[in-house]
């Protein structure tokens, strides 16, 4: 086995997705208070650059393993919940959209549960999985809020790096 390179796998450990937590990445889609006698809004930042879409996904119950990371150039992309049980989401900081290959630290991912009664927004730039990991089969829908065209790059740290990734709940 003299010259085989032996894969990394890093675990991330899922963690609760606060607005204070969730920050360096987007923001949280809810209601923050609940006045029998106002009708209240709470404003997220949403920005496309192009035709915004709708669409409802379903996101079958897999594996927690992964090794795809993609980040969107003119969106901020926003999912809601549609029911199911909770899920996970990995997510790394935006990096410089002029480099390509300024791409994320495999340390510098977090995983974040997805509470099914809010939503979230990725910041412009936010790297994320392309799935949801779910804690329970058999699936969960979400509503995602996207943008037609929508530039994307995509990494495959198994195949750059020789590293792939674990949901751990």
């Amino acid at each position: 086995m003299s010259g085989e390179i032996l894969e990394t796998i890093h675990k991330l450990q899922v963690e609760p997705m606060t607005e204070e937590s969730f920050k360096p990445f987007g923001e949280l889609i809810e209601v923050k208070s609940t006045p029998a006698d106002e009708r209240l809004f709470f404003p997220t930042e949403f920005k496309i650059d192009g035709r915004m879409t709708i669409d409802a996904i379903w996101q079958p119950y897999a594996t927690r393993t992964f090794s795809l990371l993609e980040r969107h150039f003119n969106v901020t992309q926003a999912f809601l919940p549609l029911g199911g049980p909770p899920s996970a989401v990995a997510v790394a900081p935006p990096t410089n959209p002029e480099d390509p290959d300024d791409t994320p630290e495999p340390d510098q991912l977090r995983a974040f549960l997805i509470n099914p009664t809010k939503g979230f927004v990725y910041k412009t730039g936010t790297w994320h999985s392309l799935d949801r990991y779910l804690l329970t089969p058999p699936g969960a829908g979400f509503v995602i809020l996207n943008v037609d065209p929508n530039p994307t790059q995509v990494v495959d740290y198994a195949e750059s790096f020789n590293t792939k990734f674990e949901i751990v709940f």
